[in-house]
């Protein structure tokens, strides 16, 4: 997931690169295809973030202590860009390479050792989002009916709901849409901005887990959104469609925790937002 510039959209399909890699590479446990193997092998370079801690060889991220502060998790941006880059070079040289497997799995039949397929037509569609990945079809499914994608699970009624309102599967948001066209009657959206459904899937992204919940629950049923909902819903899209006004409170944040600078208009920002919010739960009210 790498940062989406101004005016671009969310692609209609995406790929998880890892999955396609394991397919492509075979074999009983197809080593050699985590993203530190795909970049050396196919980009040339070292990924500089580490694998797993610093204080802790051998132990994976997470478990009682959470995600490792060593690894810099809380900024996922540069392992995103290799993500990005590694795509970028499948496609185009229609070539996937992976590293060797590990020692570990050497008893096992099948070749360790690094190596590279070319990738046919049926490859280029799935990356390209030209047909859907062999695995997400299979995760799809398996989401609906079991409720996670790994197995084994005993899921709860919840859970489904859940898996089931963020499958991928759902008709786009159409109460989203009714607040986005009230906002742009009103000016509050720029009026040559067009709202794609990805848009409104993202919007419901700013909202609380059980606002987001709510919002796809009402959308798959045809209901119209609550008062409660309709603010948080308005003041989602305006953010969405004010890049720059919202990079501006993020830096603004930021600087806000050393300098006196930023504490000042950090608070002017602050009180923009509550006013810009009015204007909203009006329109919506």
């Amino acid at each position: 997931m790498f940062r989406i510039r101004e005016q671009a959209h969310l692609p209609a399909h995406t790929i998880d690169t890892l999955a396609f890699a394991h397919r492509v590479r075979g074999g009983p446990f197809p080593t050699g295809c985590n993203l530190d193997n795909l970049v050396k092998e196919n980009l040339g370079e070292i990924r500089r973030k580490l694998r797993f801690p610093t204080f802790a060889p051998g132990l994976r991220p997470g478990g009682m202590s959470g995600m490792s502060p060593e690894r810099h998790d809380a900024d996922p941006r540069e392992d995103a860009s290799l993500v990005a880059r590694t795509w970028e070079a499948m496609v185009t040289t229609r070539t996937l390479a992976w590293g060797a497997g590990k020692p570990f799995w050497t008893h096992l039949d099948g070749d360790t050792r690094p190596g590279s397929a070319e990738l046919v037509d049926e490859h280029i569609a799935e990356l390209t989002g030209e047909q859907p990945q062999i695995e997400a079809a299979e995760w799809a499914a398996r989401i609906r009916e079991e409720g996670r994608i790994m197995r084994p699970t005993t899921p709860s009624i919840n859970s489904l709901l859940l898996a089931n309102l963020a499958a991928a599967c759902i008709p786009a948001p159409e109460p989203v849409r009714i607040i986005a066209d009230l906002l742009q009657t009103a000016g509050e959206i720029p009026s040559a901005r067009v709202l794609q459904a990805e848009d409104l899937y993202m919007a419901c992204q700013y909202l609380g887990t059980q606002q987001n919940l709510d919002v796809r629950h009402r959308s798959t049923t045809g209901k119209t959104l609550t008062k409660p909902l309709r603010e948080p819903v308005a003041w989602a899209l305006w953010q969405l469609a004010q890049p720059e006004w919202t990079a501006a409170q993020r830096h603004w944040r930021e600087e806000a925790r050393t300098t006196a600078t930023g504490h000042v208009r950090l608070r002017e920002l602050k009180k923009e937002r509550e006013r810009i919010r009015g204007r909203l739960a009006a329109l919506v009210d």
